[in-house]
């Protein structure tokens, strides 16, 4: 271990940022049982260094840690090898698209906070679970519906999401037969009724 926290490592550049929360829940977990489940794959980038490429809360959460790991590396890589590795390990996980393509950086970093302030403003309807109930959204699952629709809306982010956020506004007058009594009183709370419906965003 301390020699694996000597290395330099870093999240690889196409990775989605890393959830806070969720670091805490597995540092605490590893803690308690002495133990990290499953490999952290890294990768070699001649002119990069190492990057971790799957595993970053994991590797994250070892921070102040004494257990043994195990680790695969990649040696001679380049992105594109990369993004053939990740998808293999990852061919069962619904993973954004935005992570895994090559995209403009200014678009991919404009998404990243689009989200990070959508999540800011409702925390109370954000869902750790690939299947939010409604009304609720997950992280992944928004990242994938906002690079959708600029993709198909060809707009700029903060455009989309002041379009978004107009659509907000229409379903909170919208008819809410058909809706639970608990959606209602919590849309009601938060302010957020985009997610009361569908999944899916749409305008």
């Amino acid at each position: 271990m301390s020699i694996f926290k000597s290395l330099d490592i870093k999240p690889w550049k196409y990775n989605r940022p890393a959830d806070m929360g969720r670091i805490s829940e597995i540092h605490n977990w590893m803690r308690e049982f002495h133990r990290m489940d499953g490999v952290l794959n890294l990768a070699h980038i001649p002119g990069d260094g190492l990057v971790c490429f799957e595993g970053n809360h994991r590797r994250l959460a070892l921070e102040g840690l004494d257990i043994t790991v195990l680790a695969d590396i990649v040696w001679d890589a380049t992105n594109e090898s990369i993004k053939h590795e990740f998808k293999r390990l990852n061919q069962s996980i619904s993973v954004p698209d935005l992570y895994v393509v090559e995209n403009d950086a200014t678009v991919r970093l404009n998404i990243e906070n689009a989200v990070a302030e959508f999540r800011q403003k409702y925390p109370s309807h954000e869902s750790p679970t690939a299947r939010p109930q409604r009304p609720n959204f997950n992280r992944d699952k928004l990242t994938d519906e906002l690079f959708r629709l600029q993709k198909e809306k060809m707009m700029s982010i903060p455009d989309l999401m002041a379009r978004i956020y107009a659509r907000n506004e229409q379903f909170s007058r919208a008819d809410r037969s058909g809706i639970s009594e608990p959606t209602i009183k919590k849309c009601i709370a938060s302010g957020l009724w985009l997610f009361a419906w569908s999944q899916t965003i749409s305008f």
